[in-house]
């Protein structure tokens, strides 16, 4: 009986004990867990208004950026994060700008390419007049899609130009390399275009290679080296004359 008894006073004392363990094991698990999937948020995760009030941005965002997966960011690389003040108010300025660029080219009311083409400027294509009127539109805005002095991109600026020469091209590089005709490198004359390969972006060639063209967002209408080699040169013909 004695005995009996003792095992049933043991046996509570047994799984008391044990069972505490996997208690303690379920709740570091779960801490540990908790603690992972917060270094693992990705980036955007992070409340963006909190961080514009505090007026912060990190300066290691690219470097979080550029980890294969956030998988990988470890506690050392989030304790190294540095924060600078000041880029919050810069972004803002820049959205201010952009607004500002795209109210001026939905308020544009000046000559179209359809106005010049009913009523062309110039007659016959010359190489030096075309660069010539190529030429004041450099400081032009570049606004997606544009295809006035108000905001050109690239394809609109070259079709606007070519417009004054009653010349009609379509305002994509694809259709404009279409329509004109392929010369060499080395028979390239101020006036032809310079067409991208992957046909993602074109301009006017200047000569001693150079081109004009309407670059990328934020930037402007200029004249500049041709920055790769992977180009063509295309001459539109007038079939007017």
């Amino acid at each position: 009986s004695s005995t009996v008894a003792a095992n049933v006073i043991r046996a509570p004392r047994k799984v008391r004990f044990f069972s505490r363990r996997p208690v303690k094991n379920v709740l570091t698990m779960a801490v540990s867990t908790g603690l992972f999937a917060t270094f693992s948020l990705p980036a955007y995760a992070f409340n963006p208004d909190v961080a514009a009030m505090a007026r912060f941005t990190t300066t290691s965002a690219q470097e979080l950026a550029n980890a294969e997966s956030t998988q990988n960011l470890t506690v050392a690389a989030v304790n190294t994060v540095k924060f600078v003040r000041g880029t919050y108010e810069d972004a803002k300025a820049s959205e201010i700008e952009r607004e500002a660029r795209l109210t001026n080219y939905r308020t544009y009311t000046g000559p179209t390419a359809a106005d010049f083409l009913a009523n062309p400027k110039y007659s016959g294509l010359d190489g030096a007049t075309i660069l010539a009127v190529a030429a004041k539109y450099v400081g032009t805005p570049y606004v997606f899609g544009g295809e006035t002095p108000a905001g050109f991109d690239c394809s609109g600026y070259v079709a606007f130009v070519f417009a004054q020469f009653g010349i009609a091209l379509p305002h994509t590089v694809i259709g404009q390399n279409r329509l004109g005709m392929l010369v060499s490198r080395e028979n390239a004359q101020p006036g032809d275009l310079v067409v991208f390969n992957d046909l993602s972006h074109n301009g006017i060639y200047a000569g001693n290679g150079n081109f004009y063209h309407a670059p990328r967002r934020g930037d402007f209408v200029k004249l500049a080296p041709i920055y790769t080699p992977n180009v063509h040169f295309v001459r539109i013909v007038d079939t007017n004359n």
